[in-house]
């Protein structure tokens, strides 16, 4: 049996429904429906129902490209809050809105293991989510990801809430943390999504299983000796279980905790999403 940690919904985010492939999510007033390989099972609610509900409806095309029906003509990018923190949603050309909603789990770790004297390292750090969540708590922050857009986003969420200080660096993750480590830098909480394959910024091809030993090394190196630690990842080839014996390898004195990241839908579905660990 799976050990599932359920992160909840929150007043801006419902995942309503989910089955045949796909999930019924509310993001603020918005409806969307958009693939998931993991709801493999019948949904709650009848296709007239979902459609109904729905909004916007992703269409898949080629690859992880497609289109955002939207049969209302209504905006692309809307705001939604979690506790006080804004954050942008925007539908482009991939299935993706900007944000994973089960992260919220994390958001609640990192505000509270985070004050004005402390300091945060967001890796693979996306559209920066976690990293407004450490700056609404004044923490230092530095956010690092191999995309151009996606720091543009981030910039973007930390404008809408009149946020400063974020550091914003395109690099290589890896090639960044071993810059850290030669400088001796160490900090109080660190964040590693890292995707499950991808292209880095020298075009060089990137799979997650042959990469997740020397991440959790360099993470230890750079961790200060009471700092977290927060890794989540969406490969199916990195479980809970691999993500534990890593732990044990590089954090053998201390506490964590690990399962799979899931969300219950209001209808009593368990959608799994990937591996999450703390290290606190």
């Amino acid at each position: 049996m799976k050990n599932r940690i359920y992160a909840p919904h929150w007043e801006d985010y419902e995942l309503i429904d989910a089955g045949n492939g796909l999930k019924l999510e509310r993001w603020g007033k918005y409806v969307t429906i958009r693939p998931d390989i993991n709801a493999y099972f019948q949904p709650e609610l009848s296709k007239l129902e979902w459609e109904r509900k729905a909004h916007f409806i992703f269409k898949e095309q080629k690859g992880v490209f497609g289109t955002w029906m939207n049969p209302g003509n209504l905006p692309l990018h809307w705001d939604i809050e979690f506790e006080g923190v804004k954050l942008r949603i925007f539908l482009k050309n991939t299935k993706h809105t900007g944000i994973f909603p089960e992260q919220n789990l994390n958001w609640k770790f990192i505000r509270e293991s985070l004050d004005s004297a402390g300091n945060f390292l967001n890796l693979f750090g996306y559209t920066g989510a976690s990293s407004m969540m450490a700056l609404v708590q004044k923490a230092g922050v530095i956010h690092v990801d191999s995309s151009k857009s996606a720091l543009t986003w981030t910039k973007e969420n930390a404008q809408i809430n009149t946020f400063d200080g974020c550091k914003l660096v395109l690099e290589d993750v890896v090639l960044f943390m071993e810059r850290e480590v030669k400088r001796a830098h160490q900090y109080d909480l660190i964040q590693m999504d890292p995707p499950a394959w991808g292209i880095g910024t020298k075009g060089k091809k990137w799979q997650l299983e042959n990469h997740i030993d020397l991440l959790m090394s360099l993470a230890a190196q750079l961790l200060k000796p009471q700092g977290k630690l927060i890794v989540t990842t969406y490969s199916n080839k990195i479980t809970p279980v691999t993500l534990k014996e890593t732990a044990e390898i590089y954090f053998p004195t201390r506490s964590y905790r690990t399962g799979m990241l899931a969300t219950k839908s209001t209808t009593g579905k368990a959608l799994d999403h990937g591996s999450m660990l703390q290290i606190y």
